[in-house]
């Protein structure tokens, strides 16, 4: 009697090791699951800005997929995860998509696949600018580009480390005119430098334009052009190639909101993620999931039964 006793509480410590063991590695397997969904599936994201207001507020907190799919199904509306230059993020909604068109109106409106668009609060197309939003393969050539798109230009060649400079001269039509009248002449209430010339922003460059123009006889307009080249070899620079897909991100809030009306194209490199969803809709995202698991485990019960 004592032996059969013996053998059954050694069975029982045997299979009570084995059930904790079997607890121990389920949570470790559920901390490792959960460790790689922060770090590689899911985010949660608390905004430091108010530039999606109103559809989000600064400090809310919103959930971002970093997974490669969710950038791959991107589409114009969505709302992205984005990091600069400078290695700051910012959260944007994609108003264009890599081959598309984009036009902005001097009065505010913008206008992407024969939808048109009122913005409020539009301070930066001080005249009316068409764009296009390169994809990965599509060859830029330099000339053809207008003075937005070559700023954006400026970027890509920047983010893809070519080596340039460029030569900067002043026209009338066929007459070039002395860069020195530039220098001359004021942004706001400060003098402009001839050293910055090359890389002002074309909304200066382009109030520039108008301040020859006013000073110069004649009806033809005036305009800064700009030539690149290579700093290796001092060829001129034609064109360039689109290495990635770029999209054309916004702020809800258009004042005083960098977006890509100032920073330019964001490249697919620079997309960190998605948006899912926000810390107020958590509970029913949770009861969709819910909802899932509930019918994947009735299949599962069903063709157990089946069997």
């Amino acid at each position: 009697m004592a032996s059969l006793r013996h053998i059954v509480n050694k069975r029982q410590l045997r299979n009570s090791k084995a059930f904790i063991f079997f607890l121990v590695f389920l949570l470790v397997l559920f901390f490792a699951a959960a460790l790689y969904g922060r770090f590689y599936v899911l985010e949660p994201l608390r905004l430091s800005d108010s530039a999606m207001y109103p559809k989000f507020k600064e400090d809310d907190v919103v959930w971002i997929c970093k997974l490669p799919r969710c950038i791959d199904e991107l589409k114009v509306g969505d709302i992205v995860w984005a990091r600069q230059k400078n290695r700051e993020t910012l959260v944007r909604r994609v108003l264009a998509m890599p081959g598309d068109k984009v036009k902005f109106y001097n009065n505010g409106k913008v206008r992407v696949k024969n939808k048109t668009k009122q913005l409020e609060d539009e301070e930066v197309f001080i005249e009316t600018r068409k764009i296009d939003v390169p994809k990965k393969g599509d060859t830029l050539y330099m000339s053809k580009l207008n003075d937005v798109e070559q700023d954006y230009a400026i970027n890509i060649m920047m983010e893809q480390g070519i080596p340039f400079y460029i030569k900067t001269s002043l026209w009338q039509g066929e007459r070039e005119l002395p860069l020195d009248m530039l220098g001359a002449l004021k942004l706001g209430n400060r003098q402009v430098s001839l050293k910055e010339v090359d890389l002002l922003p074309w909304q200066d460059r382009y109030l520039l334009e108008l301040q020859v123009f006013q000073r110069e006889i004649g009806s033809t307009p005036v305009k800064i052009k700009r030539e690149f080249y290579n700093k290796t070899d001092s060829s001129r620079i034609e064109k360039i190639v689109a290495q990635e897909d770029y999209y054309f991100v916004i702020s809800e809030k258009l004042k005083h909101a960098p977006d890509s009306r100032e920073l330019g194209f964001f490249s697919k490199s620079q997309l960190l993620g998605r948006y899912v969803y926000s810390h107020r809709h958590i509970p029913k995202v949770a009861g969709d999931y819910l909802d899932k698991i509930t019918a994947f485990l009735k299949d599962v019960l069903d063709l157990s039964s089946a069997n």
